[in-house]
């Protein structure tokens, strides 16, 4: 049987045959010797391209007599070279234990039988996927119970076309909302995909369907007045968002790094912050160093439980987007046309901040947790440089400097202490 290694140009281009059915078989596939099957493309005279495995296992009808199986895996275009591969090693695997793929199908087919409506299929997805992979998974169930669940959650999960996901993305679209579509097209994408795994559904509604909002990149940065702002509105709101925000100024960390910061991982010996690659977005080890103003700001706040920043002593805290509004008003109080800023926009500042007063760009991206830029590719495999040395330096010269952009627009400099070497 002849093979040869499928790609997306040699599938794209095989045309139909004349009369039969052409079939190319995958020599990736075939090489591999743990595996015992084929898997291929089948091509129909009228030009229908679908995904097929060929297996031999036990007759169950006839104990010890070999027979041999076709199966199809998906269609094409429906589902692209890179999943059609993994589903047929997946089901070749089984029929090298001895498991007939069709009926295991089956059989996972009946023990998910519950689950029959969107709905049911979501709320899988949220406690055996999102839960378990995202820690930003009550973001994905919000996007679902928002936009997904009202207009889907009592269709048939198998009935679910393009033309449905096409009307939720179309009524955000319309109301303003591009990068909410695109939110949301990346989490149905992602649930289907699921689905597809789990074998609740053969083919994804989401396959062939573009993001529908041209998005920006933000660049908004607070100015000086608005940070000399923000710093006095954190005095005056107080614990525990105040000196939250605090941190997030004088670190450059991520909200949900900073608000589940640990004591754990705070030694004020070494003068560290000791983020576990589990708890950053980067999934990366990352070593913040403390700066006397950071240290002090720390040490003003009582334990009270695991996280820094907790008022149940059990949880981080969370709400920022009913604290925001607070900030915003008080910000206000004190600037006149105070534009629409986003927390974000603070980490954005502080690096911006630090390259005015000359922070090389790749020690930025080191205090950021960046891992392209400056030193990516064969070199960021390379370096293993740590850079604790260069970023203590940069976090204490931007100390300095807000501390003197606060001075400066007469807010109060209460927990800088003393950020020289």
């Amino acid at each position: 049987m002849p093979t040869q290694k499928l790609t997306d140009k040699t599938i794209s281009n095989a045309k139909p045959p004349i009369s039969g059915r052409n079939v190319l078989w995958d020599s990736v596939v075939a090489n591999d010797a743990s595996l015992p099957g084929s898997f291929g493309l089948r091509v129909t005279p009228n030009g229908v391209k679908s995904w097929i495995i060929m297996y031999r296992i036990e007759d169950p009808k006839e104990p010890g007599k070999i027979k041999q199986q076709y199966r199809k895996v998906g269609s094409y275009p429906s589902i692209l070279l890179a999943q059609a591969r993994k589903t047929a090693r997946d089901a070749l695997k089984l029929a090298g234990q001895g498991i007939d793929p069709i009926k295991a199908k089956e059989a996972n087919k009946q023990t998910i039988a519950a689950v029959k409506t969107v709905s049911e299929a979501v709320d899988s997805f949220i406690k055996r996927h999102a839960k378990q992979k995202n820690r930003s998974w009550k973001t994905i169930e919000r996007s679902f119970s928002l936009h997904v669940i009202p207009v889907l959650g009592k269709k048939p999960l198998p009935s679910v076309t393009p033309t449905d996901i096409y009307a939720i993305l179309d009524r955000l679209m319309d109301t303003g909302q591009p990068y909410a579509a695109n939110r949301v097209l990346a989490h149905v994408r992602k649930f289907f995909n699921w689905c597809v795994e789990r074998q609740l559904v053969s083919e994804t509604p989401t396959q062939n369907i573009k993001s529908p909002g041209q998005e920006q990149a933000r660049d908004r940065i607070l100015d000086n007045d608005e940070l000399g702002s923000l710093w006095t509105a954190c005095g005056v709101i107080g614990w525990p968002f105040g000196p939250c925000f605090k941190l997030l100024m004088l670190t450059a960390q991520r909200r949900n790094e900073v608000a589940r910061l640990r004591w754990a991982d705070v030694d004020f010996d070494k003068k560290l912050w000791s983020l576990p690659k589990e708890a950053t977005k980067a999934n990366r080890q990352h070593d913040i160093p403390l700066t006397p103003a950071v240290i002090e700001i720390l040490k003003a706040i009582p334990r009270n439980g695991e996280y820094v920043f907790s008022t149940t002593g059990k949880t981080p805290i969370s709400g920022f987007s009913k604290v925001k509004p607070r900030f915003d008003r008080l910000m206000a109080s004190e600037i006149e046309e105070l534009s629409a800023w986003r927390i974000h926009d603070i980490r954005r500042t502080v690096a911006s901040g630090m390259a005015k007063i000359s922070i090389a760009p790749h020690v930025i991206e080191k205090v950021l947790n960046h891992s392209t830029g400056q030193i990516s590719g064969v070199a960021a495999v390379y370096n293993r440089h740590t850079y604790l040395r260069e970023k203590t330096d940069a976090l204490n010269a931007w100390a300095n400097a807000l501390k003197s952009i606060v001075e400066s627009v007469g807010s109060n400099v209460v927990n800088f202490g003393k950020t020289g070497k």
